[in-house]
Formats: structure tokens, C-alpha cells, sequence
């Protein structure tokens, strides 16, 4: 069996609960076709990269499946490029990761995660740094009219 991934936009003009109901008929449709689901992720409503048509926002889900035959998978192609409740979706082979795989990437996330939090915590704190430097005293106007007299006497001047 060959493992694949998913990716599928709902357009905007559906709500929460009837893009989840399309959800669900798209995972019905490939179990059809012989799929075994794996991972399913509900990637929520988020701004397309470019406007299709009218639509600027969608549903984005990502689900993992196996299959066994390739026709099957022109077939699944097929039928959601023909969907017209899908706005777009790409199926790509997709390497099945052992759970040993997952853990590793989920402390590789976690690790960046903190990391991610630490750099937030130090740019926030050098603002109040920075307030807290003394400020420099300004140099008094009289002083410099009086400095500036004194080189404009000189007789080196060209």
C-alpha cells in the first residue's frame, strides 16, 4: 500500500458545520475507493495565498490515507477536481512516518516552540532596557556659539 496526503480548500461561502459535512462526504468517497485514513487535521479558515475566482478565504484540510491500487487514485482525483463543493485540492505521495518518526518531530516542534518564545521574551524586555539607559545630556547652544567664536578667530584660516 502507498501512502498519500490530501490537501483540500472549502471555499468561504460555506459555514463551520457544512464544511465539516463536506469533510466527512470527501472521507466517505475515498473509504469507497478503498482508502484507509490515517491522519486528519482541520486546518481552519485561512486566507488564500492568491483570490480564486471570487473567493479570498477557505477551509483547509489536510487528511493522510493509504491505497492500494493507482487507478483508484485517478479516479479519487477525478472526482474532487469534478466536486464543485472544492475549491482546490493536490494529492502527493507521501512517505508513512513510524511513530518513532513522530515523537522525534514533535520535541524537533516543541524545541523550536521554546526557542520561538524565548527570542519574543528577550525583543520584549529590550525595549525596558533601553528606557532604563541614562539619557545624554544635551550640549548647552551657549557653549557651542562660544567654541565655534573661538575657531573662527584663528588666523589659519584659508
Amino acid at each position: 500500500m502507498q501512502n498519500y496526503e490530501l490537501l483540500y480548500i472549502v471555499p468561504n461561502q460555506y459555514t463551520d458545520e457544512e464544511a465539516k459535512k463536506i469533510k466527512e462526504k470527501i472521507d466517505a468517497m475515498l473509504q469507497s475507493y478503498g482508502a484507509v485514513i490515517g491522519l486528519e487535521e482541520d486546518m481552519g479558515k485561512k486566507k488564500l495565498a492568491y483570490p480564486i475566482g471570487q473567493t479570498a478565504h477557505g477551509y483547509y484540510f489536510l487528511t493522510e490515507f493509504e491505497l492500494e491500487a493507482g487507478a483508484n487514485l485517478a479516479k479519487i482525483n477525478n472526482d474532487l477536481c469534478l466536486d464543485k463543493e472544492i475549491l482546490r485540492a493536490q494529492i502527493v505521495t507521501k512517505q508513512k512516518l513510524t511513530p518513532e518518526q513522530i515523537e522525534k518531530a514533535k520535541k524537533r516542534e516543541a524545541a523550536r516552540a521554546k526557542m520561538m518564545k524565548e527570542s519574543a521574551d528577550k525583543e520584549a524586555a529590550k525595549p525596558a532596557e533601553q528606557s532604563a539607559k541614562p539619557e545624554k545630556k544635551k550640549a548647552d547652544i551657549k557653549n557651542l556659539d562660544d567654541k565655534l567664536e573661538e575657531m573662527l578667530k584663528t588666523d589659519d584660516l584659508v
